[in-house]
Formats: structure tokens, sequence, C-alpha cells
């Protein structure tokens, strides 16, 4: 199981990457306000779009599958088809991800710099496949070294959005250091899977994650475009100013948010994983919930409580909400969270088909409930509707996760 130097390398996993993105956000702010921030939120949201479609699918599988093998010889094996699976995942997405995301930003930031984001997305995967076979062997302090250098990656592009660099000078700067990554992981990943069978056993790895392809094509594609799309319709609906507001409430919320789905992530997958099945499974769902959703509440209060004071730190003082705006934001936030236990539980469970149906019910929804409820749009009604969409979704993902549970006792 997971030891405590595990925990403790999980925790500072969080933190680099978070603190990496706030020091970004934070000088993008400086620099053009929030207009600014929300259009590479929306550059982001392309990379995001490559890259989340083999993280979400055959790398959450590989993590699942190397905390389930029976030896070195097999978890060899699924590295090297999950590898190999991804990057063509991932391609295939990138070939289109550009038209969307300029299509989705009305035009208002060049194609070119999309295609940069998707190539940046697509490098992405290779460190990612990395993370999750070490992830899967509960070797977190490994992946805490990978970490500072993908965190300085953040804090370089930071550097440049201090220095004035245009957006498509930070692109050039995230993808030429994540091709200069990605091609040392690409080498060292090469030499570890070495030690499979790439004859006898390619079907035996291949087609279990196989089976995970299509829950990264939903989350990878589905909340990608939703945000993207989102974003585009607040920025018809309101502005583009207010949709760096949306983006600024989202990232504050984020450092609850992303710390709760990297303590079920880097934590709790690989202990469901390897006790789906069992009478420990429940126990460990319940153990999970209890780590994350009151720690959670009270930090989301927190940033609720003291929001114009959060929002200028981490932006500037442009950034101002309501307080109903803020206080849906955060509780549908928490709600997210608590799904969140339940969806980790359901890739444990292998049950992708009822994972790839949930996802229509979150950020798609909410951005169907925008599209339907547009007229007369304001920041407060925003919230309300986030939070509807995630109250549906996380009732969907604990029913079945609650159904396929008992089935597999009985």
């Amino acid at each position: 199981m997971t030891s405590a130097m595990s925990v403790l390398a999980a925790f500072a996993i969080i933190m680099i990457d978070l603190v990496g993105r706030a020091g970004l956000d934070k000088m993008l702010a400086l620099a053009g306000g929030p207009a600014t921030v929300a259009l590479w939120a929306q550059l982001q949201s392309v990379e995001e779009l490559v890259s989340t479609v083999a993280i979400a699918g055959v790398l959450q599988g590989l993590t699942v599958m190397v905390s389930q093998a029976n030896g070195a010889r097999d978890q060899y094996g699924l590295l090297r088809d999950a590898l190999r699976l991804g990057l063509v995942t991932s391609l295939v997405v990138a070939l289109f991800a550009p038209l969307v995301g300029h299509a989705l930003t009305r035009g208002k930031i060049g194609e070119d710099l999309f295609w940069l984001a998707a190539l940046a997305g697509w490098i992405t995967v290779i460190p990612a496949t990395l993370n999750a076979y070490w992830l899967g062997k509960h070797q977190q302090q490994r992946m805490f070294g990978l970490s500072l250098l993908t965190g300085a990656i953040l804090l370089l592009v930071a550097t440049g959005a201090w220095l004035g660099f245009s957006l498509r000078e930070l692109l050039l700067t995230q993808s030429l250091a994540l091709l200069l990554l990605g091609a040392a992981i690409w080498r060292y990943l090469i030499k570890l899977s070495a030690g499979s069978d790439a004859t006898s056993t390619r079907a035996e790895y291949f087609a279990p994650l196989l089976n995970f392809v299509p829950v990264g094509l939903a989350l990878g594609i589905m909340s990608p475009v939703s945000v993207l799309l989102v974003r585009g319709m607040l920025s018809q609906t309101l502005s583009w100013e207010e949709v760096g507001l949306v983006q600024a409430l989202w990232r504050s919320a984020e450092w609850v948010t992303a710390t709760s789905a990297g303590v079920l992530s880097l934590i709790f997958l690989p202990r469901f994983s390897s006790t789906y099945g069992t009478s420990q499974f429940n126990r460990e769902v319940v153990r999970a919930a209890a780590m994350v959703l009151a720690p959670s509440g009270v930090l989301l209060s927190a940033i609720f409580l003291n929001q114009h004071a959060i929002l200028t730190a981490l932006y500037d003082a442009q950034f101002m909400v309501s307080n109903k705006t803020a206080a849906l934001f955060m509780l549908g936030s928490w709600v997210r969270i608590a799904s969140w236990v339940f969806l980790f539980g359901l890739y444990a469970a292998h049950r992708t088909r009822m994972i790839i149906a949930g996802e229509v019910l979150s950020l798609p929804l909410y951005a169907l409930l925008l599209w339907i409820f547009e007229e007369g749009m304001t920041l407060e009604r925003t919230g309300l509707l986030y939070l509807a969409s995630f109250l549906v979704y996380l009732g969907f993902i604990a029913y079945t996760l609650f159904r396929s549970s008992h089935k597999q006792n009985l």
C-alpha cells in the first residue's frame, strides 16, 4: 500500500503544479488583465483536449492494470502498449483540435497558436505515460522528481509573461521546453519497455488497454471542448473580461479541487485498483471521501469568505465578483470533488461505459444549460448552472458505483 513518503510526495506534486499555474496566471493578469487570462486558458484547453484523451483513458488504464499486474514482465508490456496507444489517440485528436479551438474562440486568437498548443499537448503524453506507470507501482517519490521538471517549464513560461512575451512567444517557449523533456523521457521509456515480450503477449496487454480508449476520448474531448464552448458562449452573452473572472474563480477553487483530485489519483486510485472485488474496497471509498470532502469543504468556504483578497492576490484588483457568484462556484466545486470519489472507483472497476455515460452529465451538461438559459445571462446564473450540472453528475456516478460494487460482491 501507500507509504508515508509516497503521500508526502503526492502532496508535493500537487503543490508544484498549482504554484506553477498560479504564478503563470499572475504574470498574465499583470501583463494583460482578465481578457489575456481567458485567452491563454482557451489555448491551454486545446492542449488539454489533445493530452487528456490519453491521460484520462489509456494512461488511467495503465495505472489500474500495473497495480493489478503479476510481475515486471507484465508491467513492461503494459507500458509499451500504453505509450504507443496513448500517442496515437492523442495524435488523431491533435489533427482537429486546433480547428475546434479557433472556431469556439470566435477568431480572437490566430489558428497557428492553436496548432502550437496541440503540439504541446501531444508531447505531454510522453511524461504523463511515465507518471502513470510509476503511479501504478506506488512510486510517487519518482513522480515528484519529474514534477519538478514540468514545474520548471511553467516557471519558464511565467518568466516570459513577466518579460512581456506575446501569446505566440509563450507557446513557443512551452513547446520547445516540453520537446526537450519529452525526448529524454522517450529514450528512457523505450529502454524500460524493452523488458517485455514484444510478440507473444501483445494482445494480452493491448486488448484491455483498448477498452480505456473510449473513456479517454469521451473525457478528453467532451470536457475540454465543453470548457472551450462555455468560454465562447459567455464571451457573447457577457464579455471576455467576465469570462476572465469566471476563469479566475475556477483557478482559485482549483487550489482545492486539484489537490483533492491529486489525492484521489495519486493515493487512492492504486488502492482502489488493488482492492476492488474485496470487502476492503468499500472501506477505501469511505476513507477517500472522509479524507477529501471535509477538508475541501472547509477550504472552499475559506476561499468564499475571503474571495476579494484571494482574487486580488492571485490576479489583481480588477478581478472582483459578487459574493453570490463566488458561493455558487465554490459549492459547485465541492459537489464536483464528491463525484470524483466515485469516478475513480469506477476506473478501478473497469466500468468504462458508465464513465463515458456520466461524462455527458458534467461539463457538457453545463454547456447545454448555459445555451438553454442564455437569455439575460449573469455571472450569478453561470454559478447556479455550474452547481446544478454537477449535482446531476454526482447522483449518477454515485449510483453507478453502488450498483457495480453490489453486483461484484454478489
